[in-house]
């Protein structure tokens, strides 16, 4: 039922430079109001991020042990929950925000494809032959052609990758660099260095079967669409240790939804999930990921439990120079504050050294994909009383002076007794539309003032209603 096409873009970054959608605290053209508070009647009209049909997933994390079939593994699926074809432009990253592979999954009405990561990287093969074929097959009963897709280019095979560019993809995801490949430059410092191949990967419903990566010009103004068709889950698999973790992917919608690749819309967002890539441009019109959450942990006890954070973060690097490498300086290190609270309230919190006078020393170090543990004491503050259990108040900002929250997501893993696992996301306070939250009163905020909770947005009555009068 679907067929999956595939270009190896293994490659250095290249870049040149409807409804109404309502800021929490601003006001949508449609808006009613009862005792003086805004309400969109427009149920798209929302910053906040839940499952829900989408036209971006985000894999926020991932890894691979390359040696080892049954060793770590993490798998996706993608399902098109609606009746017309769709394309998914895959893109696989390295920890630091580097595009090192592309692929398009052709899907029909209806359709699922799953997809190893151990197959891709360890084996250069992007899915088995056994349910992709050499042709589309008959389409199910309630599957209908899509004719808005531009089908062109998507007659190419599912196979496997040349030797070169799985050296290439491998030295990325566990090395930091890759090296020349024909035309392509090698290039430095585009990842960190894992015994496993580390990563992050992301979805979006396309127009067509392209070679494009989400870094190129063009690709937000003629090739993604706006349609929220997409689902998807992960599963963390580690067969050799006992453990299997799964969970939905983050699901990122196209407000407003719909209309052609390029078509005008209004986005009433200060900034989108891609707009890093258009120098602030809003064209792609995802909606933007919060930067403040509450993780639950637990470390110890007699179950001998163990929780570690899978964290996304947006990098620094908006874009490199089209005959070199550029500057990927997207290992982050500046984060706005991290609490620990135990069960007994008892809160200790720590900053990096440019928030606070006189420094503290802790230096975090936390790239664009990571997963850390929560008894890491260079990152995570530490109790010091013996605490087990609590939760984690995480403000992920990585800029006090922009203006504006940076984007990040957190899943809590957990595992115990070498048997047990499970992943879940963390609970954000503050949805992708909230401005920065200053330092807290734990750290060094003001006491009674900065106070650790769920985030503010604006009041109406602070705001100028940011419309068009024409719609």
């Amino acid at each position: 039922m679907k067929k999956l096409t595939v270009w190896a873009m293994l490659a250095m970054l290249v870049i040149a430079g409807s409804a109404f959608a309502a800021k929490p605290g601003q006001i949508a053209a449609n808006a009613t109001f009862d005792d003086g508070g805004p309400a969109t009647t427009n149920n798209d009209d929302s910053c906040d991020i839940s499952v829900a049909p989408a036209a971006t997933l985000l894999l926020p994390y991932f890894e691979v042990d390359l040696d080892d079939a049954a060793g770590e593994t993490t798998l996706f699926t993608i399902t098109n929950v609606s009746n017309l074809d769709q394309i998914a432009h895959v893109t696989l990253w390295t920890d630091y925000s580097f595009p090192v592979i592309d692929f398009n999954i052709y899907l029909t009405g209806y359709d699922v494809q799953a997809i190893n990561l151990f197959d891709i990287i360890s084996r250069g093969i992007i899915a088995p032959d056994a349910g992709t074929g050499t042709d589309i097959t008959d389409r199910g009963d309630f599957s209908d052609v899509n004719g808005d897709l531009s089908l062109g280019a998507c007659d190419n095979l599912p196979g496997s990758l040349d030797d070169a560019y799985v050296v290439r993809m491998q030295s990325a995801f566990t090395e930091g660099s890759v090296p020349d490949l024909g035309a392509l430059p090698g290039c430095s410092e585009v990842g960190g260095e894992h015994d496993n191949a580390v990563g992050y990967v992301t979805i979006d419903v396309a127009d067509l079967c392209s070679t494009s990566l989400p870094t190129d010009p063009g690709y937000f103004t003629t090739e993604i669409r706006f349609d929220n068709v997409l689902i998807g889950d992960y599963q963390q698999v580690n067969s050799a240790n006992n453990f299997a973790q799964g969970n939905p992917m983050v699901h990122i919608r196209a407000i407003p939804e719909g209309g052609e690749p390029g078509s005008p819309a209004i986005v009433n967002f200060d900034r989108t999930f891609y707009g890093r890539y258009q120098s602030g441009g809003t064209a792609d019109r995802r909606q933007p990921l919060p930067s403040i959450f509450a993780a639950r942990w637990i470390e110890g006890g007699a179950s001998t439990f163990q929780t570690s954070y899978k964290i996304w973060r947006e990098g620094a690097t908006d874009f490199a120079d089209a005959n070199s490498c550029g500057e990927w300086d997207n290992n982050v290190t500046n984060v706005a504050e991290i609490v620990r609270f135990d069960e007994e309230e008892f809160a200790v919190g720590d900053v990096p050294e440019s928030r606070v006078s006189p420094p503290i020393t802790t230096e975090f170090t936390l790239p664009e994909t990571s997963l850390t543990s929560v008894s890491d004491t260079s990152i995570y503050p530490e109790m010091g009383n013996g605490a087990i259990g609590g939760w984690m108040y995480l403000n992920l900002d990585n800029d006090e002076t922009d203006g504006l929250a940076s984007q990040n997501w957190v899943v809590v893993s957990m595992r115990a007794e070498g048997r047990y696992s499970v992943d879940f996301d963390a609970a954000w306070l503050a949805n992708g539309c909230t401005p920065e939250e200053p330092v807290s009163e734990v750290t060094e905020g003001t006491v009674g003032v900065d106070i650790i909770g769920p985030g503010v947005a604006p009041s109406a009555d602070d705001q100028t209603p940011n419309f068009n009068p024409d719609l």
